[in-house]
């Protein structure tokens, strides 16, 4: 019974097991997934407004490419000025607004005159190559992040203009708006990543050179599966903007307790069935010692009256063959009840010897033994079975010191040949067992005393 619980309750755990960590590892990457669509709804919601703040600040170009193209390429610093002075103050992260003819930076705003100082944006180290591809292009250009004058990081968006189509031809020059790059990213408020504990990245796609370049980040380590959201600038170019939490989408407590529970609950459904199995296991030991004699472990009384009402209600043929030990009651009386109890537990294997499988033996009490035969046998079957169980129960018996020998009385009735109710049945076996107990007597009588008696 131990051995079978402990079997059922490893095989539950073994399955219990699998399925809980099923269900954590669901748990944690559900949980992880919803955290990560949490995350992207924020990151797009920030690229979202960074995109529209670039989108703002490209349309300031836009503004003075319309103005040179609707004076026919003449613009006087009065005009500059009053465009630029428009604008200026609605943003506080532009540093200055300027206009380059023919790529010299001949306009500037805040300046006194909005006179630049001519600078040649083509022979610029840092951002020529900018220049060129925007003039060859015709399409805008953004450069991020560049150094400022003050040392600080800038925002450069930078706008061809042409009197014509695009073409070398019809180039007039560059419209640029320079930002801080601090006070640009201020509205957006990059702090709501912090406060959420996610580290975040905005990566620049370089189209000219090929090359990403960090806008601004968080930390310099690398980012554990970030998600990401594409910004769009200007002239087709994006930036990417990359979030991940300080540790990870699930941090090693959370998994550690995940697992945990599903070893805990797995542990608890295995006690769970080795106690249901051994429950079970000992109520079916309860069932059947309470259809066991306790002392030779045969059929006891109830088993063989529930056996009798089913053959009978049945109807099917038996035969019973009653049977008590002779001079039972003086081994109790010379040797004590012990070794009495030893004879017929001795007596009951040897009669469960004798007959077939299928044929059942009952003890009905004391020294008094009942064999159910199934089917239907003649007599001379039944007086072979009684034989066989006379020469079992007659071979000496040794229980310690003390040697016996017994032997039996026994008388046989059929049903249906001789009655066809139990009771008529049960009647006529008793009597064959008692005459033949009889005969028994009178025989040893007749041989001066001498029989089956018990003896050391």
């Amino acid at each position: 019974m131990k051995k079978k619980s402990i079997t059922a309750g490893l095989l539950t755990f073994v399955i219990a097991l699998a399925i809980t960590t099923s269900v954590a590892v669901y748990y944690l990457t559900t949980t992880a997934s919803s955290r990560r669509e949490r995350a992207q709804f924020l990151a797009d919601t920030v690229a979202g407004n960074i995109q529209a703040e670039i989108q703002s600040r490209e349309y300031i170009t836009r503004m003075l490419e319309i103005e040179v193209s609707s004076s026919r390429g003449v613009i006087t610093s009065e005009s500059f000025q009053v465009i630029a002075e428009e604008v200026f103050d609605d943003y506080l992260d532009i540093i200055d607004i300027s206009l380059a003819p023919a790529g010299v930076t001949s306009y500037k705003y805040p300046l006194d005159n909005g006179i630049g100082e001519r600078e040649n944006l083509f022979q610029d180290s840092a951002q020529g190559v900018y220049a060129d591809y925007s003039k060859m292009s015709g399409v805008p250009v953004i450069i991020a992040p560049t150094f400022l004058d003050d040392g600080s990081y800038g925002i450069v968006i930078r706008r061809p203009i042409y009197t014509g189509g695009v073409s070398e031809a019809n180039f007039w020059g560059f419209a640029s708006v320079t930002l801080s790059l601090s006070r640009f990213l201020d509205p957006v408020d990059l702090n709501r990543f912090t406060e959420s504990r996610y580290e975040y990245k905005i990566i620049g796609y370089n189209a000219i050179t090929g090359e990403d370049r960090i806008i601004i980040e968080h930390s310099e380590k690398e980012l554990p599966s970030p998600v990401e959201s594409m910004i769009s600038t200007v002239g087709g170019g994006y930036w990417l903007l990359a979030i991940a939490p300080e540790t990870n989408w699930m941090n090693n407590l959370e998994i550690l307790a995940a697992l945990f529970i599903a070893v805990l609950m797995s542990a608890l459904a295995a006690l769970a069935a080795a106690a249901f199995s051994s429950m079970r296991q000992y109520s079916k030991e309860l069932e059947v010692y309470s259809y066991r004699d306790a002392l030779t472990n045969l059929n006891n009384p109830r088993s063989y009256h529930e056996h009798m009402e089913e053959l009978s209600r049945k109807k099917l043929p038996y035969g019973l063959i009653f049977m008590d030990l002779n001079d039972f009651k003086q081994v109790n009386d010379t040797y004590g009840h012990e070794t009495g109890d030893g004879l017929l537990n001795v007596t009951a294997k040897r009669l469960q010897n004798s007959i077939r499988e299928k044929d059942k033996a009952f003890r009905i009490g004391g020294d008094e033994f009942v064999v159910v035969i199934h089917g239907t046998h003649d007599k001379k079957f039944y007086e072979g079975v009684i034989a066989r169980m006379r020469q079992n129960v007659a071979r000496e018996v040794v229980l310690g010191d003390i040697k016996l020998n017994v032997s039996i009385s026994a008388g046989f009735a059929r049903c249906p040949e001789d009655g066809s109710e139990f009771a008529d049945v049960v009647k006529k076996a008793d009597e064959n067992m008692y005459y033949n107990k009889r005969m028994m007597k009178a025989k040893r009588a007749a041989d001066g005393g001498r029989g089956t008696t018990p003896g050391r």
